[in-house]
C-alpha cells in the first residue's frame, strides 16, 4: 500500500479526552449468551429434507468454524422423528455434540408461525440445542401472547443450562423495541443499524441508542456484523468497530471472507465452492481478511470485550470530529477513521490490528477508512504477536 502522510491533526490523549459512559461492565461471570458471537448460515444450514450426508457435510465445517473463534452456531430446523430416518436424526445428534465439544451451542432457526417448525424445536431442545432465533421480523409481527408461548417452550423442553431465544427487528427505532425490552422475552434483539450507517455522527448515535434503551433494563447489546452489500467501502472499519462492542454478535456465514451475506432462501452450491477457495487463500496469510477477523475476535475474547464497559470519546480534535468515533472498550482504545485523511493515534498506544494491513511504521496512523485497536498502557495483557496485521 501507498505511504500515508502524517497530517497536522493532533493525537488522541486518553488520559485527557472526556469520554461519556454508553455501558457498564458486566458482573462477572455473565451468563453465556451475554457475550456469544453467533455465526449464521444463510439460508440455515439444516432444514426437513437435509440428508445424512448433508448434515455430516455441516458436522465437518464446525471445527473451522470454532478456529475462527465463535461461540455459538446456527442452523436451520433439522428433521424430526416421522421426517427421516434414523441415519439422519443421528447424524444431528451427532452435529449438536461436537459443537459442544468445540465448546459451542446450536441455535435453531425457526419461523414463529410455522407448526413443523415448533415441533422440530421442541424435538432438539430436549436433544441439546441452546436455543432459538427468530430472525429478521417487521414491527409488531410476532404478538406478545406468541413471545410468551415460545418463551414457555424453551423453558419445557430445553435441556441446555441457559436456551436462549434472539430475533431483529427490521426497524429498531419504534416502540415495538422498547415493549420487547421492558417484556423481556427476548434474550437478544439484535441491532442491526450499523450495518446501514455511514457517518461517525450516524454511529455514535445507533451506539448511544442502543445502550440507553437496553442499559436500565439489564439486557445486553446484541450486534449484526455488516457486509459489503450494506456498508461499501466502509464495510471494514464497521466490522471491526462492531467486533469490538459490548454484547453478543451475530456474524453471517462469509463474512469473515470479505464475501457479502447471503440473502436467497435457496441453497448456492457454487457458494460453499466459493468460500472453501477464499478460505483455502487466505488461511494462515498476513493481512487477509479472514485473519483479521479472527484476530479480532481473539483479542475480543482475551480482553474481554463482550462484557467490558464502554465509553464513547467526546472530546476529539476539531478537525476529526465530524469523521471519527473514538471509543474506550475496557482497556482498549478503539478508532474507527470514516474520514479521508489518517488520524494520529497515541504515541503510548500499542497497536493492535487494524482493518487495514498497514506497515511497521505507520501503526501510529488510523487510515482512512479503517478502524484501529489499541491497547491502552496499563492494560496488563502481553500483546498476541498473532494478532499483527
Amino acid at each position: 500500500m501507498g505511504r500515508m502522510t502524517r497530517r497536522a491533526t493532533r493525537a488522541l490523549d486518553p488520559e485527557a479526552v472526556t469520554s461519556r459512559l454508553l455501558h457498564r461492565a458486566h458482573p462477572a461471570p455473565p451468563a453465556w449468551w451475554r457475550t456469544t458471537t453467533v455465526y449464521v448460515d444463510e439460508p440455515p444450514l439444516l432444514d426437513a429434507t437435509s440428508t445424512p450426508a448433508q448434515v455430516a457435510a455441516g458436522t465437518q465445517r464446525l471445527t473451522p468454524t470454532s478456529r475462527l473463534g465463535v461461540q455459538a452456531v446456527r442452523i436451520g430446523c433439522p428433521p424430526i422423528p416421522g421426517e427421516a430416518d434414523e441415519r439422519t436424526l443421528a447424524a444431528v445428534d451427532e452435529l449438536i455434540a461436537r459443537a459442544r465439544r468445540l465448546s459451542m451451542r446450536v441455535l435453531l432457526r425457526m419461523s414463529p408461525h410455522e407448526p413443523r417448525d415448533e415441533a422440530s424445536a421442541r424435538y432438539w431442545l430436549t436433544r441439546g440445542a441452546g436455543g432459538l432465533d427468530l430472525g429478521p421480523l417487521h414491527d409488531r409481527e410476532v404478538s406478545h401472547q406468541r413471545y410468551r408461548e415460545l418463551h414457555a417452550l424453551l423453558v419445557a423442553y430445553g435441556r441446555d443450562d441457559e436456551p436462549i431465544l434472539s430475533s431483529r427487528l427490521t426497524d429498531q427505532r419504534g416502540p415495538a423495541v422498547t415493549e420487547l425490552l421492558h417484556e423481556d422475552w427476548l434474550h437478544h434483539l439484535v441491532d442491526a443499524r450499523l450495518c446501514r450507517a455511514r457517518d461517525a455522527t450516524e454511529v455514535a448515535a445507533v451506539l448511544s441508542d442502543a445502550y440507553a434503551s437496553r442499559g436500565p433494563l439489564g439486557a445486553p447489546g446484541g450486534w449484526l456484523v455488516p457486509d459489503v452489500v450494506e456498508a461499501g467501502e466502509a464495510t471494514g472499519a464497521l466490522t471491526l468497530l462492531t467486533l469490538a462492542l459490548p454484547g453478543a454478535v451475530y456474524l453471517r456465514q462469509g463474512l469473515e471472507l470479505g464475501m457479502p451475506a447471503t440473502i436467497s432462501p435457496l441453497p448456492d452450491a457454487g457458494r460453499g465452492e466459493e468460500a472453501a477457495a477464499a478460505l483455502a487463500e487466505q488461511r494462515g496469510r498476513q493481512g487477509s481478511w479472514y485473519e483479521t477477523v479472527r484476530a479480532a475476535l481473539r483479542v475480543r475474547t482475551g480482553h474481554r470485550l463482550a462484557a467490558a464497559p464502554l465509553a464513547i470519546v467526546e472530546s476529539l480534535p476539531a478537525e476529526i470530529a465530524a469523521t471519527t468515533v473514538a471509543l474506550l472498550a475496557g482497556r482498549l482504545l478503539v478508532i474507527a477513521n470514516l474520514g479521508a485523511q489518517p488520524v494520529p493515534a497515541p504515541s503510548e498506544a500499542r497497536w493492535l490490528l487494524s482493518s487495514t494491513p498497514v506497515g511497521a511504521d505507520e501503526q501510529v496512523l488510523v487510515p482512512p477508512g479503517a478502524t484501529s485497536w489499541f491497547e491502552l498502557p496499563g492494560a496488563g495483557r502481553r500483546h498476541d504477536p498473532r494478532a499483527r496485521h
